[in-house]
């Protein structure tokens, strides 16, 4: 891909993201007068800055964090259809969350701390089940290893809900995954972890282009290929979980985001986290505006949506690799 039409994407995303996110900030159930909304007290004031502002901050947040943790996720694994939501980062984060909030509940701000504790055990657990196959990396390893955890997740959130109702009488909505309830308090920590992440992220791009090449080349240039995985992997899970702790189990963007980014920039791995960067939080905001706006003044999980675009994409990638093997 050359320089001038990697800008042109770049400015593309960009201003479709800046409209994305005026759109988001001005449309909702309620219409609001604009020349209010700098009033202190007023109606208008309260529902820009306390609800709709942090919402939208959220969403860019989380598309950003679950697009560049699915990039890192893939390219740890060698496997394009490694992502959170697909190997059980995310079911762990959400059960260390839950698991948090009945042993912990006073503690609301320490939930990101909690949800990296649990990304990290299940991304070890991946790993640690790929490592007794003697094939990390491998396709079909990983993702079966991914698919167990996932699962074994998911039951210990069932089984939290079931034991204790009053503390996951949101656990729907959370299981989904979406933005109602997010308020500018619950974003301050997971928005430090998220540019954190963000930074190791960066930082990383030339090492995920040199352990593209094959575990053999990398070794051969003085890397240890175990070792960069198991710190891609690391990183992926603090992206992911910090995203997770506000916005619940989200699916699918850090699936489909990293094909389009890798298709648009080429493969090269600076390039396409720069597209990942606008192309997530692009799909969230995007997925959030349907959610508040389709049965308006009702409202649905963004997780729906997201899934919706997710679920066809899958099996499109499912259908392209057999046709490949």
């Amino acid at each position: 891909m050359d320089n001038v039409r990697f800008i042109r994407t770049v400015i593309v995303l960009s201003l479709l993201l800046a409209m994305m996110t005026v759109i988001s900030l001005f449309t909702g159930s309620v219409p609001l007068d604009l020349s209010s909304i700098p009033d202190a007290g007023s109606a208008e004031n309260i529902i820009f800055f306390s609800l709709r502002l942090p919402r939208v901050c959220a969403c860019l947040l989380a598309g950003f964090a679950l697009a560049l943790s699915g990039f890192m996720l893939q390219s740890a694994s060698s496997n394009d259809l490694a992502s959170g939501n697909i190997i059980g980062i995310n079911a762990g984060a959400g059960f260390a969350v839950l698991l948090f909030l009945v042993f912990f509940p006073d503690f609301f701000h320490l939930l990101p701390f909690a949800a990296f504790a649990g990304a990290l055990m299940a991304c070890a657990l991946v790993f640690i089940i790929s490592a007794f196959t003697k094939s990390i990396g491998s396709s079909g390893s990983l993702i079966l290893s991914g698919v167990a955890v996932n699962a074994l997740f998911n039951a210990l959130i069932s089984a939290l809900s079931s034991l204790f109702p009053d503390v996951m009488s949101s656990y729907s909505s959370f299981s989904v995954g979406g933005f109602a309830s997010v308020y500018a308090s619950s974003l301050i920590v997971p928005s430090l972890l998220i540019c954190a992440g963000g930074i190791l992220c960066f930082s990383l791009s030339p090492v995920m282009n040199i352990i593209r090449l094959g575990d053999e080349i990398t070794s051969s240039m003085g890397y240890r290929p175990f070792r960069i995985r198991i710190i891609l992997a690391s990183v992926a899970a603090l992206l992911a979980s910090s995203a997770v702790s506000f916005a619940g189990l989200l699916g699918f963007v850090g699936l489909v985001i990293p094909h389009l980014a890798r298709f648009l920039s080429g493969g090269e791995s600076l390039r396409s986290l720069v597209i990942s960067a606008l192309a997530g939080p692009l799909l969230v905001l995007s997925a959030d505006l349907l959610a508040r706006t389709v049965i308006s003044p009702g409202e649905l999980p963004a997780g729906i949506f997201l899934s919706i675009t997710g679920v066809p994409f899958l099996i499109f990638l499912l259908v392209r690799r057999k046709r490949y093997d």
